[in-house]
């Protein structure tokens, strides 16, 4: 197996140590990854328990037992304390890298600024979550490194103001429930440093391509995917990519050092670049070619979701490469402005699945459900839909999991 697939987890170690667990990107003015947030289900039996300090417990349980690296790589991770957390110290069972956000609710006192003045020698940093323009925050500012805003509760004129009156001091703002392409440009423009929310898997596409070099790109990412490399499949769709087979051969021409004659034959090529790299520059090629102008991340969620569909398939007694192609599309369908006809005639879907695509209630609408809620940390809606298919809310995290790991193992080559 290729090193770059080698950190996947067989299927019977996730759901040994599976929990529930959810992030959301944080994304920088570059639109690359910067961090996660992490969700985590409470507990196990009682999933909104109410008890802070079991709460606390159990968060900081789950982020040790599924492993930081595993869940961000080299991304910063977030994750929401309690006071009871900040107090006990608990957080340093985390690396050292994770950033601690501070809940709206929390009380300012003495123990609690004792506690963040410790935390903070010993190298972690601070965030304000879902920040309220309170005067009681005050106080702490000398040991916050960011501010988070929620955009669906504020007005321009206000963050515009905050960012003004705390601009002395040393913090990094994060624009929160940022939904599209024009929420995006505005936090830019108001001053935001640091980005939160599903813009990123709405690209904006100026026009689409011919259908039939979509369903090529479609087929040509799922080949790509695979484990094992199969030379004569990429070389059939590299005939057909000339922007992607130009690359290739340029870059194959630069290592061929002392060669006379130019390198024209793509078997050669891919040869001489060899499998991991050609891999960065394709699954790279097909960010801009599929996802407009976004970032890595966009495609990575792509073909986590398209790996969660696969995964699921033999659970469901359903078409493990047909739910492959069918996850890609429920995240790009809209992009790529793809209609019913388009998904039943040329893309050659079953009546099912493009029904599922259209909204209208079905098994696999309601896969498709099971990866937004579990993405989204929306355990009630997770619970509820697993229910509905027969499966098991420990199967279904289980899968997810394995999807991110198996995803970012390919994106690491990008």
């Amino acid at each position: 197996m290729p090193q770059w697939l080698e950190q996947s987890q067989s299927r019977e170690n996730a759901e040994h140590f599976c929990r529930f667990v959810a992030r959301q990107p944080i994304l920088d003015r570059s639109r690359h990854t910067f961090g996660y947030e992490l969700l985590f289900r409470t507990g196990w039996e009682n999933r909104f328990c109410a008890d802070g300090e079991l709460a606390s417990r159990h968060i900081i349980d789950n982020a040790v037992s599924f492993g930081m690296d595993s869940l961000v790589g080299q991304s910063v991770p977030f994750v929401n304390c309690t006071r009871d957390l900040l107090l006990k110290g608990l957080p340093t069972l985390l690396p050292s890298s994770t950033v601690l956000e501070l809940l709206e609710d929390i009380e300012v006192d003495e123990d609690l600024m004792t506690a963040c003045k410790q935390l903070c020698a010993q190298g972690y940093k601070l965030a304000l979550d879902d920040y309220d323009f309170g005067d009681q925050w005050e106080p702490l500012m000398g040991y916050i490194s960011y501010v988070k805003v929620d955009f669906r509760t504020t007005t321009s004129p206000q963050r515009r103001d905050l960012l003004r009156r705390l601009r002395f001091h040393s913090l990094l703002f994060v624009a929160e429930k940022v939904e599209d392409e024009a929420e995006f440009k505005l936090a830019m423009d108001e001053g935001f440093h640091l980005f939160q929310g599903y813009f990123f898997t709405r690209p904006v596409v100026l026009g689409r391509p011919a259908l039939t070099t979509i369903i090529n790109r479609f087929r040509f990412v799922a080949e790509l995917s695979k484990p094992v490399f199969n030379a004569t499949e990429i070389t059939r769709f590299l005939k057909e990519e000339p922007t992607i087979t130009y690359r290739l051969l340029r870059l194959a021409n630069s290592a061929a050092v002392g060669v006379r004659e130019p390198l024209t034959n793509l078997r050669t090529a891919l040869a001489m670049i060899g499998e991991e790299q050609f891999r960065k520059m394709a699954f790279a090629a097909m960010t801009s070619e599929l996802c407009g102008t976004q970032t890595l991340e966009t495609l990575q969620f792509v073909l986590q979701k398209a790996r969660f569909c696969e995964l699921m398939a033999p659970d469901l007694n359903m078409d493990s490469t047909e739910l492959y192609l069918f996850g890609m599309i429920a995240v790009l369908q809209s992009t790529l402005h793809l209609s019913s006809a388009d998904l039943a005639e040329t893309l050659k879907l079953r009546p099912q699945l493009v029904a599922a695509l259209q909204g209208d209630t079905n098994d696999y609408l309601l896969l498709l459900s099971l990866f937004d809620a579990h993405s989204s940390g929306d355990w009630t809606t997770l619970s509820k839909v697993a229910a509905q298919l027969g499966r098991r809310e420990e199967t279904v995290s289980a899968r997810c999991h394995e999807a991110q790991i198996w995803a970012q193992g390919i994106m690491a080559v990008a």
